[in-house]
C-alpha cells in the first residue's frame, strides 16, 4: 500500500496494486465495508450481506456490488448465496482502519468531545488523515496516557 497525496484536497489516499499489477485507490466505501465486515466477523463469527446492508444502511444491491468488487480485489472470499470470509489481506486493511478509528475516537475524547460525536467524527476523519498525522497522534495519545512520573522521564530523554 502506498500513501499518495491527493492534490485536490491535500490529504493522503491509500493506493494498492491489484491482482493485475495495476494501481487502484482504496476508496472510503471500501474502507467502510471492510470495517463493518471485520466488526461483524468479530461480533457474530460470520458475515452475511443482509447484516452489512443493515449496519451501513444501504441497499442489498449496493452490498452485492461491493461484495463482488471486494472479492475480485481479494479482500474477501464469497460464494453466491453463501457466507463471506474475510481474507488475510482484508483483515490487515480492516485492522488498520479500525486502529485509525479507535485512535481518533480516543484523541477526540481527550480533547473533550463526547463519545457519540467522537464516534461520528472519527468515521469522517479516518479516511482522509495522512500516515504522518496518524503516527504523531499515536505518540501524543500514548504520551498523555503515561503517568506524571513516566512523562517526566520521557521529557528528560
Amino acid at each position: 500500500m502506498l500513501g499518495i497525496p491527493n492534490k485536490d484536497r491535500s490529504v493522503f489516499k491509500v493506493f494498492e496494486l491489484n491482482n493485475l499489477g495495476r494501481m487502484f485507490m482504496i476508496t472510503r466505501n471500501v474502507e467502510d465495508y471492510l470495517e463493518v465486515i471485520l466488526d461483524l466477523q468479530d461480533k457474530k463469527g460470520y458475515i452475511k450481506a443482509k447484516d452489512i446492508a443493515e449496519k451501513l444502511e444501504v441497499s442489498r444491491p449496493s452490498v452485492s456490488e461491493m461484495i463482488k468488487k471486494l472479492s475480485e480485489d481479494k479482500y474477501i472470499q464469497y460464494q453466491k448465496y453463501g457466507g463471506i470470509i474475510i481474507t488475510s489481506k482484508g483483515m490487515r486493511l480492516g485492522r488498520e482502519i479500525k486502529k485509525r478509528h479507535s485512535l481518533l475516537v480516543e484523541f477526540l475524547k481527550i480533547i473533550g468531545v463526547g463519545e457519540e460525536n467522537a464516534q461520528k467524527d472519527a468515521c469522517k476523519l479516518e479516511h482522509d488523515i495522512s500516515p504522518e498525522t496518524i503516527d504523531c497522534l499515536i505518540k501524543f495519545v500514548e504520551y498523555l496516557n503515561l503517568s506524571t512520573e513516566e512523562r517526566r522521564k520521557e521529557i528528560e530523554k
